[in-house]
């Protein structure tokens, strides 16, 4: 399966000692003690070229551009006698940097950072309040992978102004087995978090003080993650 355009692909021999290494297993861990981290690293391999720090934005143009662009190579493919055709999604483009708010703290991508330790926070108490997890030893972390978001235009057609909804994604994931049994091999058990703002608004709607409702939006987006990781961590927890 082609993985999309923004992440970078890896070959999956490659996934496994990045997933291993991203996620080493704390020396001398105290039962009870789980620690989330954060990755670039997806749990199926493909990875973010770098750590991302704000929300971007995905236009009708950017989409009309790659469209030419991916139009040229196909016919190129066809020139040689190559009889597949690449296609791509608008949900799969970097986008580019929001411009114009002078104050850009409400763009700022709090996955890397402060949603890993209010995660940390609501596991910690998950765990202390269950005796069955408290009295477990965890190998391998519990891992935020990925976690870009954006505002993505939704309809490409149109003369009116287009609308964005905005558009998170990120896998929370945790590695199994104790590095030496053959679970180690096996695919992260993952949970994911890739959603969207209920709402599609035009960019001026969305750029009201400073982008406040991206923020809004994006607390939103990740509380329900934060619950979702929550009621998942039986499975999470198991090796």
């Amino acid at each position: 399966m082609k993985a999309p355009r923004l992440r970078k692909s890896i070959l999956a021999l490659t996934a496994l000692s990045v997933l291993a290494g991203c996620a080493t297993p704390p020396a001398n861990t105290p039962p009870g003690a789980l620690k989330v981290v954060y990755s670039q690293h997806y749990p199926d391999g493909s990875y973010l070229k770098e750590q991302p720090t704000e929300v971007r934005l995905v236009t009708r143009e950017a989409t009309t551009k790659n469209v030419a662009t991916q139009v040229g190579l196909n016919l190129l493919l066809l020139s040689v006698g190559a009889l597949s055709f690449q296609g791509f999604s608008k949900d799969g483009l970097k986008g580019r940097a929001v411009d114009g708010p002078t104050d850009r703290a409400h763009l700022r991508n709090p996955i890397p950072t402060d949603f890993v330790t209010q995660l940390q926070a609501r596991v910690d108490t998950a765990i202390r309040d269950n005796d069955h997890w408290k009295a477990q030893t965890y190998t391998y972390p519990l891992v935020v992978g990925g976690g870009y978001a954006r505002l993505v235009y939704e309809n490409l057609a149109g003369t009116d102004e287009a609308t964005y909804r905005l558009k998170t994604d990120l896998v929370v994931y945790r590695k199994r087995g104790d590095g030496a049994s053959i679970k180690s091999l096996m695919a992260p058990r993952t949970v994911s978090c890739a959603d969207q703002s209920a709402q599609a608004w035009p960019q001026s709607r969305w750029a009201e003080g400073n982008y406040l409702t991206v923020k809004q939006e994006m607390d939103a987006l990740l509380a329900a993650c934060e619950t979702k990781v929550v009621a998942a961590l039986d499975e999470l927890l198991r090796d």
